[in-house]
């Protein structure tokens, strides 16, 4: 994998609507939806060890934080799933 290595953008426009939708939903929801984005990381298998711990890591932060918190967050997440 070289710098330049794509991944699968379904994950990373999966995540934009979930972040998207939070506002709408309940916490259960959205902690569903991310249940969601998190198996698909997993499953894939173009992000490195490193890239999934680090994304594991951001999607636990955005899971533990209010509302008002998470766009931070999700910045750097985007990034990663990119």
């Amino acid at each position: 994998m070289g710098i330049f290595h794509k991944h699968n953008n379904g994950i990373a426009e999966a995540f934009e609507k979930v972040m998207q939708l939070q506002s709408r939903e309940s916490e259960s929801d959205f902690l569903d939806s991310l249940n969601l984005i998190t198996v698909a990381v997993e499953k894939d298998d173009s992000y490195t060890v490193n890239e999934k711990l680090k994304i594991y890591e951001l999607l636990s932060m955005i899971a533990n934080v209010t509302r008002d918190q998470r766009g931070r967050y999700a910045k750097r997440l985007s990034r990663l799933l990119s």
